[in-house]
């Protein structure tokens, strides 16, 4: 595990997928005097561990995926939203040119509001774009488009890190190519997505795994 290799105690607590009440996890984990509490759920589980954490008065870093960092999660969580962190594939200030291509394609075609795996989708779009236009014309086929893709090192990736696809980024996942990501916050509702430090090299970390 990454956390033991890195030196930290860690302890996992399982729940089942299909879990509505939070309180035991996050009971225990404030039981044990955790200093941060990762959860592995989204959706429906967002806003219950959101208030919950604050029902508890608990004071661990709570670490969240982006999906709960949607606008609808975050306004049904209200006051709730304190001491949660998510992630992100792609940067998350305002002002970025890419993602304001992407807030006017939602503008034009959406039909409801698109975050999370809906920014992930976009992106890998733009760079499958981006790779048809440099094979171009007739070598345009299903060989030339993958033989591109898996000699990418550090190529620009749309509104995300360089990628390189040589499939060993992550061991056993071939298919990561820019697994790296960055930490954010949203203060309060309503409130803009702030980055919390730099990227994140995950690979990194999952080679500190197997050294």
């Amino acid at each position: 595990m990454v956390g033991e290799s890195l030196g930290l105690q860690v302890e996992l607590l399982s729940f089942s997928l299909f879990a509505t009440d939070y309180l035991p996890i996050l009971t225990k984990a404030q039981e044990i005097g955790a200093d941060g509490i990762i959860v592995l759920a989204a959706d429906s589980a967002c806003v219950p561990l959101m208030q919950n954490m604050s029902d508890l008065g608990i004071d661990a870093q709570l670490y969240l995926t982006g999906a709960c960092a949607a606008e609808a999660i975050i306004d049904a969580a209200g006051e709730d939203i304190v001491r949660v962190l998510f992630n992100s594939e792609g940067p998350v200030e305002d002002g970025d040119p890419e993602g304001t291509l992407y807030a006017a394609a939602l503008e034009s075609y959406a039909t409801e509001p698109a975050g999370g795996a809906g920014t992930v989708g976009f992106r890998g779009m733009m760079n499958l774009y981006d790779v048809l236009l440099e094979v171009g014309g007739e070598n345009l086929t299903s060989a030339a488009i993958l033989d591109a893709v898996t000699a990418s090192a550090d190529r620009p990736s749309f509104w995300g890190h360089p990628y390189t696809c040589d499939g060993q980024q992550v061991p056993g996942l071939p298919a990561l190519c820019a697994p790296q990501q960055i930490l954010f916050e949203v203060a309060t509702a309503g409130a803009d997505p702030s980055g919390v430090g730099d990227w994140i090299d995950t690979a990194a970390l999952f080679q500190v795994v197997d050294g």
